[in-house]
């Protein structure tokens, strides 16, 4: 970290001067500084990404926290990891209603469009891609870095809500692409595709001509599912 930018622990948030610059991640990790000019809007150190806290991103986080409180009532994250988020967001909200005023945030909550607004997302190293790149194995599918940035973007909240790695990124499956089911959702993205509802049984694929398709959750019930049980008389 640079010296005129510092990591800052939530509970340090409330003493921050309002004047300065407020980066946090999507997990809610966050740093300061005095300083904005000399970084760009998205920060990335190691894997994870800091964006400039304003209000169009303090409304997309507010809306990722009402979400993780309804999957936490739905008893799908731990209440103690829920506490947690609260704490930092409430911290961060705090710091932004000085910042930028109660109106303002309204507003920009009021005006927020999960659908268009795009969340920083963690570059993926070069190298990482050309392991993948370098398979040769036909059950093996190249997942673009594009359609990766695409399932980066919501990751934490698919992760949330029941998700798996794989079933996000898998790029290997048992049988040849695209029959086998074990290939994760970047498998089937193009880059001009964007994600709409990510629920905990399916999340939104819009293409280029807002014609919407869904990738189903492989790890939990669907609902026209019925499972049967056979008793042994």
């Amino acid at each position: 970290m640079s010296a005129i930018a510092a990591a800052v622990p939530p509970s340090a948030l409330a003493a921050t001067p309002a004047p300065g610059h407020l980066f946090v991640s999507t997990a809610l990790d966050t740093w300061f500084t005095e300083h904005a000019t000399a970084f760009a809007r998205d920060v990335q150190i190691d894997d994870v990404v800091y964006r400039r806290l304003d209000p169009a991103y303090y409304a997309w986080l507010r809306s990722r926290m009402m979400l993780a409180k309804k999957v936490a009532s739905a008893g799908q994250i731990g209440l103690d990891a829920f506490d947690e988020l609260r704490h930092r967001f409430n911290t961060i909200h705090q710091w932004a209603v000085v910042r930028f005023g109660e109106q303002l945030l309204i507003a920009a909550v009021r005006g927020l469009s999960l659908r268009d607004y795009s969340p920083p997302a963690a570059e993926t190293e070069p190298q990482q891609r050309a392991t993948v790149l370098a398979c040769t194995d036909r059950n093996v599918v190249v997942a673009s870095s594009e359609s990766a940035a695409i399932v980066d973007a919501i990751r934490d909240c698919a992760l949330a809500m029941g998700w798996t790695h794989e079933s996000l990124y898998q790029t290997r499956g048992a049988m040849r692409f695209p029959l086998g089911s074990d290939y994760g959702l970047a498998c089937y993205l193009k880059p001009s595709d964007r994600i709409g509802d990510v629920t905990t049984h399916s999340i939104e694929i819009i293409l280029p001509d807002n014609v919407r398709q869904r990738f189903y959750n492989p790890n939990v019930d669907q609902p026209w599912i019925r499972r049967i049980s056979h008793k042994i008389t």
